[in-house]
């Protein structure tokens, strides 16, 4: 496990906790390159695409945390082990174990891997359903 004193880790759980306060600050880490996929969904590429993607994804959630537990380096990438609380629109919550690839290209995300199994928080939005 790395040290959580380490630039790259630090990096690591900055990304992470920017999408639980402030969305936008998170959407900062990616540029008209940046590779993301949540799980076996498609991989979009570049800001825009990223945002609208999580725009509808985040629809009837209210709220993300993220906690960080393990961290694995190497090179320009950076592995977690995090479990996300999703709070809906409700006021139900889910947990759920998570793991993220995350491929430094300078200040910027190259690519951004998520994977977990969504379909408790799609469930939870009542936004998708579960074959989405």
């Amino acid at each position: 496990m790395s040290s959580p004193t380490r630039p790259a880790v630090v990096r690591a759980a900055e990304l992470l906790h920017a999408g639980d306060a402030d969305p936008a600050h998170l959407l900062g880490f990616f540029d008209g390159e940046t590779v993301f996929q949540m799980a076996d969904d498609s991989p979009v590429t570049g800001r825009a695409a990223i945002e609208r993607w999580m725009g509808e994804y985040l629809q009837g959630i209210s709220g993300v945390s993220h906690e960080l537990l393990e961290t694995w380096e190497r090179d320009d990438s950076i592995v977690t082990l995090v479990e996300v609380t999703y709070t809906g629109q409700s006021g139900g919550r889910v947990r759920l174990p998570a793991m993220t690839l995350m491929r430094f290209s300078g200040e910027y995300l190259a690519e951004y891997r998520i994977f977990m199994d969504p379909s408790p928080v799609r469930e939870l939005s009542g936004v998708f359903s579960n074959d989405s």
